[in-house]
């Protein structure tokens, strides 16, 4: 069974950035970390986890009746989830676009209930994922992610995606199967 997820796919300047960043990072951290792969990073919408590929025609019919409004995104700030004392995630944070890319979020979550898939547990959060941290050492994160910035680029989200997740001993191969267009 195909594992899948939704998401935005990122602009070619991002996922520089975000090799510029995951380098700054690397240097100063003393923590092991699961850095995402370049060219991997998007902005998960909704997973879907494992999926009958008998499914995946009712899924697309479904992804291809949301249509709304095209917009524009900005990352900001790096940060960690859950917080300083004891982080698992680094992600870079959205400051420009983070509500209309929630309603979409929250838009696509309904209608994957609607087929039976599971509701989101918490409340959306949009944000790129840069790493996982694996083994905390002692990093003082708050200076770390205060100290780490970037000047993303805005750009315009015209479109969603629905990938293919393979897990590999390498790091996750993502396979686009279908584009969906916002208006």
């Amino acid at each position: 069974m195909p594992r899948l997820f939704i998401g935005i796919p990122l602009p070619d300047s991002y996922h520089d950035e975000s090799a510029s960043l995951v380098r700054n990072l690397r240097e100063r951290l003393r923590s092991r970390v699961r850095w995402v792969p370049i060219g991997n990073a998007h902005i998960t919408l909704y997973f879907i986890g494992e999926a009958p590929d008998a499914d995946i025609p009712h899924i697309k019919k479904s992804l291809q009746a949301i249509s709304p409004p095209a917009f524009h995104m900005r990352a900001g700030s790096c940060d960690v989830i859950p917080d300083p004392k004891c982080p698992r995630i680094i992600y870079a944070g959205i400051t420009k676009g983070a509500k209309p890319c929630a309603d979409l979020a929250n838009t696509i979550a309904k209608a994957m209930v609607q087929l039976g898939r599971k509701a989101p547990v918490k409340e959306y959060t949009a944000h790129i994922t840069l790493g996982r941290i694996k083994e905390l050492a002692r990093d003082n994160w708050q200076k770390l992610t205060s100290d780490t910035t970037i000047s993303w680029p805005g750009f315009k989200v015209d479109s969603f995606t629905l990938w293919q997740s393979d897990l590999t001993s390498e790091g996750p191969i993502y396979t686009p199967i279908a584009n969906f267009p916002l208006s």
